[in-house]
């Protein structure tokens, strides 16, 4: 799962792309996918955002224990 976990917002970010780039095809009104981004367009950058968080988080961790290995107070 660690592998697939940071390109989970991007392949959200794909589908919504792809939900408004259908509904412009389907929908009659041109302002039908408007909606579909304003409404989830905003999780697109949530979920990156906690997504860098947990990396940041984990390289902190990492480093403290590489200084703790190497004697070396942070």
């Amino acid at each position: 799962m660690n592998r697939v976990s940071p390109w989970i917002p991007a392949m959200f970010c794909g589908v919504l792309s792809l939900i408004a780039v259908a509904t412009s095809f389907v929908a009659p009104a041109p302002d039908a996918t408007l909606p579909v981004l304003i409404g989830f367009l905003p999780m697109c950058f949530v979920s990156v955002g906690v997504c860098m968080a947990n990396m940041q988080r984990e390289i902190r961790e990492l480093r403290a224990r590489l200084s703790e290995q190497q004697g070396v107070k942070p």
